[in-house]
C-alpha cells in the first residue's frame, strides 16, 4: 500500500510534511536576499516560532507533522552514502574546485547525521572551513572571486517552502526541477529522502517526475489536485509546457483514477508565481481566488488518447461554469481576495491572501495580516485559524506554500 494517499485539496490532512525555518533563514542577508529569492532579511528565531504556531494548528486538527530536516538526518546512510549525496548537492551548487569539494568533505563526513542533515541545511560559510585541511589549489594564490559572499557552500532559505520541490500526486509524488538555480538545492535534498526512506515513499510510490537538470522545470505550488478524476496545472513563469507535457503522460497512465489534467493559463510575473498564489480550494464547493485571473479564463484539457497519446482541447469559459463542470458540482461559491475590492486585492494577493491550506473541508490556515480575506472566507462559512506572517511572508509563500500533505482523508 503506497504511504502517499492524496486526491483533493481539502480532504482532511492525516500526514503532512513541513520544515522549521530557523535552521537557514539566518542566511537570507542583505545583499543576498535577491539570490534566496526572499525579500527581506528575516528574524529567524521568530520566523521559527511563528511556524510552530502553523504546526500547532495542524496538530490540533488531528494531523502527524513531519519534518524535511529530521527525515533528512534519518535518511543519511553510510560514509559512501554520504559522500554521493554531498557530491551530488555540491555539484548542483557549481562547486567544481576538486581542493574545495574535499575540503568541505573532509569537514561534513567525521559529523553526526544530525550535525550533517542541519549543518547541510543552514550552508557552510567561508570562516568555518577556515582549519580544516585541503589540498593547495591556484584558488588559494588568487583573489576570491566572489569576496561578498560569505558561504563556501549555500543552502536555500526556501527549504520552509515545502509545496515546491516534490508534490503528492495520488499515490505517487513528483520530484521537481526549479527555474532558479538556489532552490535545486532542496530537491537533492528531497530526492535523498524519498530514495532512502520507506516510510515516507514506500517502494510502490512512483516517481511521476524526475528532478531533470537537463529538463524544463516544473514547481508544485502549480499543481493543485481537485479530485480523484482531475488535477490542475499552472502554466505559470516556473512551470513551463514540455514539463507540463510529461508530468500529464505520467499522472493520467500511472493506473491511479486521474482522467484530466486541466492547465490554467496564469499571468507571468514574480506575484503570481505559481497557480496557488492567485487560486485555491477550501472546501468541496469553495474557492479563493485572486480577480485579476478572471478576465479571459484560458484552460487546456490534456486527456489520454486510445493508444496512449496526449491530447488537448482548448476551452474559455468562466472559472466558476469551469470548476462546475470539471468537478460534478451542481454549484460553486467563489471568494475573492479582500473580499474583491481591487486595491486590497492586489496588496493580499502580495502578502499571499490567496495562498490557503485546507486542512479539511471548509477549515484553513492563512496569514493573519490578510484580514480582509480572512474575513470574506469567515463570512462564507469558512473556519479561518491564523498564523503570525511578520517573519514568514518575507519568503514569498503563505500556509499552502509551507506545506505538503502526504495522507488526505478521501471525501
Amino acid at each position: 500500500m503506497s504511504t502517499i494517499d492524496v486526491y483533493s485539496e481539502v480532504g482532511k490532512v492525516k500526514k503532512i510534511l513541513v520544515s522549521r525555518p530557523e535552521l537557514y533563514f539566518d542566511a537570507v542577508r542583505p545583499d543576498s536576499r535577491e539570490f534566496q529569492l526572499v525579500d527581506d532579511v528575516v528574524w529567524a528565531e521568530q520566523a521559527g516560532k511563528d511556524h510552530d504556531v502553523f504546526t500547532q494548528h495542524l496538530r490540533d486538527n488531528g494531523a502527524e507533522v513531519v519534518y524535511l530536516e529530521d527525515l533528512f538526518e534519518r535518511s543519511l546512510g553510510d560514509e559512501e552514502d554520504r559522500q554521493k549525496f554531498l557530491d551530488e548537492y555540491m555539484t548542483e551548487d557549481f562547486i567544481y574546485d576538486d581542493a574545495k569539494r574535499e575540503q568541505i568533505s573532509n569537514y561534513l563526513m567525521p559529523m553526526s547525521a544530525h550535525d550533517f542533515a542541519r549543518t547541510v541545511m543552514a550552508g557552510i560559510e567561508k570562516k568555518d572551513l577556515a582549519a580544516v585541511e585541503k589540498p593547495w589549489s591556484l584558488s588559494d594564490a588568487l583573489p576570491d572571486d566572489n569576496p561578498d559572499d560569505p558561504y563556501a557552500m549555500h543552502t536555500s532559505c526556501n527549504f520552509v517552502m515545502c509545496r515546491d520541490p516534490g508534490c503528492s500526486v495520488g499515490s505517487n509524488f513528483t520530484l521537481n526541477r526549479f527555474v532558479q538555480n538556489a532552490r535545486n538545492l532542496e530537491t537533492v535534498v528531497w530526492k535523498h529522502v524519498f530514495e532512502n526512506m520507506k516510510d515516507f515513499a514506500s517502494e510502490d510510490v512512483k516517481l511521476l517526475h524526475a528532478n531533470n537538470p537537463h529538463g524544463e522545470t516544473i514547481e508544485g505550488g502549480d499543481i493543485c489536485i481537485l479530485s480523484p478524476e482531475v488535477i490542475a496545472i499552472g502554466h505559470s513563469c516556473r512551470t513551463l509546457p514540455q514539463a507540463i507535457e510529461e508530468f500529464a503522460k505520467a499522472a493520467l497512465s500511472s493506473g491511479d483514477s486521474f482522467k484530466k489534467v486541466v492547465v490554467f493559463e496564469i499571468p507571468k510575473g514574480r506575484a503570481y508565481m505559481h497557480l496557488d498564489t492567485v487560486f485555491t480550494q477550501v472546501d468541496v464547493d469553495k474557492f479563493t481566488y485572486y480577480p485579476g485571473i478572471m478576465e479571459g479564463l484560458k484552460l487546456y484539457e490534456l486527456t489520454l488518447g486510445a493508444n496512449g497519446e496526449l491530447k488537448a482541447q482548448f476551452v474559455q469559459e468562466k472559472l466558476g461554469s469551469a470548476l462546475k463542470r470539471l468537478l460534478h458540482l451542481p454549484a460553486v461559491d467563489l471568494i475573492p481576495c479582500a473580499g474583491g475590492d481591487p486595491f486590497w486585492a492586489d496588496y493580499e494577493q502580495w502578502s499571499d491572501g490567496s495562498n490557503t491550506l485546507a486542512i479539511a473541508p471548509g477549515v484553513v490556515v492563512t496569514y493573519d495580516r490578510n484580514h480582509r480575506t480572512n474575513d470574506a472566507l469567515d463570512k462564507h462559512d469558512v473556519k479561518v485559524l491564523t498564523v503570525p506572517s511578520g517573519e514568514l511572508c518575507r519568503a514569498r509563500g503563505g500556509p499552502r506554500c509551507m506545506s505538503m500533505p502526504l495522507v488526505r482523508q478521501a471525501i
